[in-house]
């Protein structure tokens, strides 16, 4: 039997002016947070490639380390 592979297409980052293959996703309300500028602004979920993922990750530290405090 087999499986359907559902949105097989490659996703690409949606930070302004990157073209590199999304690695990762997010919900548009956490990325706002940072600084990275978006390719377009009617987006739910954001794709980042590795490097503007480690971009974020730099940019939530903070803001994960109180979740997972409070959480």
């Amino acid at each position: 039997m087999s499986l359907a592979k559902h949105n097989t297409a490659a996703a690409k980052c949606d930070v302004a002016g990157c073209d590199n293959d999304a690695e990762r996703s997010f919900n548009i309300k956490q990325v706002e947070k940072t600084d990275l500028s978006l390719k377009s602004g009617d987006l739910r979920n954001v794709h980042l490639c590795k490097e503007h993922y480690k971009e974020f990750k730099k940019q939530t530290k903070t803001d994960r380390e109180l979740d997972a405090i409070y959480d």
